[in-house]
């Protein structure tokens, strides 16, 4: 620089380099201060550092900075506009687990940053910051985005189990009874230890990771995931997340895949509470000997009930006619088509439309039958999995990106089913989705102006009905 520039323009100039990201150079070229941004690239032929100005305008000696004018003759903007709403709701429902994961990890505000994207809007990694910098939380909450910092995030996070099962346990409520429920994700990297070749419902043969969702039935959330083998036995990932969880005053409802006798023994001697629907050939599914009851209304249905004794507590067996014709329908197509005989017809029809469940609790049935009825919600968590937040597959190169990756997905999740959950409470879920308070929140926009003046941009029609939806503190409460 030849000369020093007047009081002014450093002034403006020093306040400009507040304002731009990267680095900005004042230079004196034919009587005018101009304001250059420097960057540098690689020269693979030279193999040095090659530097790269770009005009951005000039500094009048008044200080009134002239913003050079693209060519497209679009005029720039000093106001800056984020989404509001999204972001607010998101961070609310996530503020537990962040007290939580502060004490735990030192990088809990790019997990949550993370999971804040999933559920509002998916990107891949290397678009997270980009799709970060559009919300208002961008300006509160410091977080690095970059695909290489959440590359190794994702990396520490999968290799601490042991703050998973910390987490899982303080959310998990006393006395809880958790569903637990398996499914399969498909991930198109090579060499994951934990990937194992299978075929998908498509019939199409890819490396499968095996994922177990386990989900309070008090709270109506989900408390905590795991990730496993592909071919890993399903009795044995029970086993494991139990010897990991330290929380023991819980008991479980399983899948029909858990039917294991081995581990009803386990859970009976440790005295661990457990609902457990029955196979159509397993030996407790045997009427004879019930003492039916008075039946019950479920959904406009009613079902019929009885249970009797057994050496793992009790037997319930549920009789839904609505259910009965539709599987004798379907055994009588198997006769017509000499799938079926008329025998294995005659035997299988004994069975149709019952449900039976064993359990070491001696309630009433209609308790039992909502709380295996209430595993609808793991099936929704699987969807909302695979769907909303886009985790059916993944393209990470590791075992432990992997579960990172499925570790943020959990969060997300703990966000959809908070408002699904506010929304089943206010009786909403045949009119309104959980995408669509989100997408509708988005539209509820903050500017901030240069000066440092922030105002909400006038919220339209259908954004503030889902914002009346919701109580003041979500969205005034921000960051608290």
């Amino acid at each position: 620089m030849k000369k020093n520039p007047p009081s002014p323009v450093f002034e403006t100039f020093e306040r400009l380099r507040q304002e731009i990201s990267g680095y900005i150079e004042l230079i004196y070229v034919n009587g005018s201060w101009c304001v250059r941004k420097s960057t540098s690239v690689w020269d693979k032929e030279k193999k040095k550092p090659r530097k790269i100005s770009e005009h951005l305008g000039v500094i009048k000696p008044d200080g009134t900075f002239k913003r050079k004018i693209p060519r497209n003759m679009i005029h720039g903007t000093t106001r800056e506009v984020f989404e509001y709403g999204n972001g607010a709701l998101a961070y609310y429902y996530l503020r537990d687990v962040k007290k939580m994961l502060d004490e735990l990890i030192p990088y809990s505000n790019e997990i949550i940053a993370y999971a804040i994207i999933k559920i509002i809007d998916p990107k891949p990694i290397k678009l997270l910051a980009s799709r970060w910098e559009k919300l208002y939380l961008s300006n509160q909450m410091p977080v690095s985005l970059s695909p290489k910092n959440i590359s190794h995030v994702l990396s520490e996070i999968g290799a601490d189990v042991s703050s998973w099962y910390e987490l899982f346990t303080v959310l998990t409520p006393n006395d809880d009874i958790i569903f637990y429920d398996l499914s399969k994700i498909f991930t198109y990297s090579e060499n994951i230890k934990i990937a194992e070749k299978g075929y998908n419902k498509n019939n199409l043969y890819l490396n499968q990771i095996g994922i177990a969702i386990a989900f309070s039935s008090t709270d109506n959330l989900p408390i905590g995931i795991e990730i496993f083998p592909g071919s890993m036995k399903e009795t044995k990932i029970i086993r494991d997340f139990r010897k990991r969880f330290p929380k023991k005053d819980v008991g479980y409802i399983f899948d029909k895949g858990f039917t294991d006798y081995k581990l009803l023994d386990e859970l009976k001697r440790d005295n661990t509470h457990y609902i457990i629907p029955l196979k159509k050939d397993s030996k407790y599914m045997d009427l004879r000997w019930v003492r039916w009851k008075k039946p019950f209304n479920y959904r406009d249905r009613y079902i019929l009930w009885g249970k009797k004794k057994s050496d793992y507590g009790f037997v319930y067996f549920f009789d839904d006619p609505v259910v009965r014709a539709e599987q004798e329908t379907t055994l009588l197509k198997n006769v017509e088509k000499d799938k079926l005989t008329l025998k294995e017809f005659e035997k299988k029809r004994k069975s149709a439309g019952i449900i039976g469940i064993i359990s070491d609790l001696d309630k009433d049935g209609q308790y039992i039958y909502d709380m295996y009825k209430g595993r609808e919600d793991v099936e929704l968590a699987f969807d909302a999995l695979n769907n909303v937040v886009e985790s059916d597959k993944t393209y990470l190169r590791s075992d432990e990106k992997i579960r990172g990756y499925y570790f943020v997905s959990f969060l997300a999740l703990r966000v959809y089913f908070n408002i699904l959950k506010h929304l089943r409470k206010m009786g909403l879920t045949n009119k309104i989705s959980v995408e669509e308070v989100l997408f509708e929140l988005s539209k509820v926009v903050k500017i901030k102006e240069r000066s440092g003046r922030e105002y909400f941009a006038k919220i339209p029609k259908n954004a503030k009905k889902i914002v009346d939806l919701f109580p003041k503190e979500v969205f005034l409460a921000y960051l608290d």
